[in-house]
């Protein structure tokens, strides 16, 4: 049994350390603190609710209207026009629990009664002070349970928050320039943390590459962000464990969730087949596109496993539920155990590790897609077979190269 605890390397308990946290949710109260040049009743303004204001967040218009005078509760409409044409809209109801204009103001969520707070904005503090010419901004976000992912977004989007309330109260224009570096800068920091524990493990060699197929595996999902209409996504990396990209806007559909996952392997193909084409002509010294092209393989062939929250796991439950109904989560458990079967046969503990996760997720009873509209049958077969037909060019592309690897079979 050590050895074969063994097979997962000594990344091992970093792995289930990250797994762990990725899965617990706690609160969060991110604080920005920033200075602007600018009046305190000019900023005040822009953060206070009043009937009938509407501000732009980027492509996102927000409607301010006030539904319950008596207890100053205000419903915020959001509505993001899509490059498709169509448009998207959410509604959240926010309460002003204190103002004392221009010093502060509190804001409490609304409309939550009997409804889950997980992941849901429930207050928001502001403080203002006056700094030579201009303010000083407090601003404080409490957000409900989140998990650790979600925690370090919701500091990222507040101080793009601010910085563009800054740019909005200095000039009249918001600063989305600052807000588009913070997010790059995070997906960079993260990258190169990723890049230094995958040689810690895999060597000097190895880490670029991983780091380099991680890079263009999430470019696939956030170009397909773009394709169903939606801004540009959210890139981070996670050290040991791979890379995310997460949508700014909440999917509509099971089809945008579905097109979203494959992209990002689907994409990838073009690595081990650039790797594949390398050696079929015959060009001089194929050693490091063969490698190439077999760390994108083995990397994305994993991806697809059908274990949530991997991409075969997020595309396969989908086409499940569509298919089995309420019999989807047996059908997520039938392949856990597979694949912790498999594990074991073949001592890969990461596997196992894995196959336990499907297994737990979908003991308890639970739904799956709330609230999408569900796949037409047409879009159910077409997603079944850009499944396989994915999986099949990984598994083909893998074989030819570790046959063309220098003193290979």
């Amino acid at each position: 049994m050590p050895e074969f605890l063994a097979s997962g390397g000594t990344e091992l308990p970093f792995i289930l350390i990250l797994i762990a946290l990725l899965g617990f949710r706690w609160t969060v109260s991110p604080r920005a603190s920033l200075y602007i040049d600018a009046p305190m009743k000019r900023v005040f303004d822009l953060l206070d609710f009043r009937e009938g204001d509407e501000q732009r967040w980027q492509r996102t218009r927000v409607n301010c209207k006030l539904i319950k005078a008596a207890t100053q509760t205000y419903r915020l409409t959001f509505v993001t026009p899509l490059a498709t044409g169509a448009t998207q809209s959410s509604q959240a109801d926010f309460r002003i629990a204190a103002r004392d204009e221009p010093r502060f103001i509190d804001i409490e969520r609304a409309g939550l009664e009997g409804r889950s707070k997980n992941s849901e904005l429930l207050k928001m503090e502001v403080r203002l002070n006056p700094e030579g010419r201009g303010t000083r901004l407090d601003l404080t976000y409490h957000w409900g349970p989140r998990p650790l992912l979600a925690q370090l977004m919701a500091r990222t989007d507040l101080w793009g928050s601010v910085y563009r309330l800054k740019g909005m109260a200095e000039t009249g224009v918001p600063d989305y320039r600052t807000d588009g570096l913070i997010a790059v800068g995070v997906a960079v920091v993260t990258g190169v943390v990723s890049l230094a524990t995958f040689a810690l493990v895999f060597g000097w060699l190895i880490a670029p590459l991983l780091v380099a197929c991680l890079l263009v595996h999430e470019f696939g999902h956030l170009l397909a962000y773009r394709m169903i209409g939606q801004p540009w996504g959210r890139l981070i990396f996670l050290p040991f464990l791979g890379a995310v990209a997460m949508p700014r806007l909440a999917f509509t559909t099971q089809s945008q969730s579905v097109f979203s996952a494959l992209m990002g392997p689907a994409i990838s193909v073009v690595i081990p087949l650039a790797a594949a084409i390398y050696v079929w002509a015959g060009w001089p010294h194929p050693e490091l596109p063969i490698l190439a092209g077999i760390v994108a393989s083995a990397l994305n062939l994993f991806n697809l496993l059908p274990v949530e929250p991997l991409d075969g796991g997020v595309v396969l439950r989908s086409l499940l539920a569509r298919l089995m109904g309420a019999w989807a989560r047996f059908g997520m458990i039938a392949l856990g155990v597979a694949i912790a079967a498999a594990g074991w046969s073949l001592e890969q503990v990461l596997l196992v590790i894995f196959g336990g996760l499907a297994i737990a997720v979908n003991i308890r009873p639970r739904m799956i897609d709330p609230g999408l509209v569900p796949m037409p049958s047409l879009q159910v077969t077409i997603s079944g077979f850009g499944f396989m037909a994915v999986v099949a060019a990984y598994a083909g592309l893998l074989r030819y190269l570790l046959g063309a690897v220098p003193g290979g079979t």
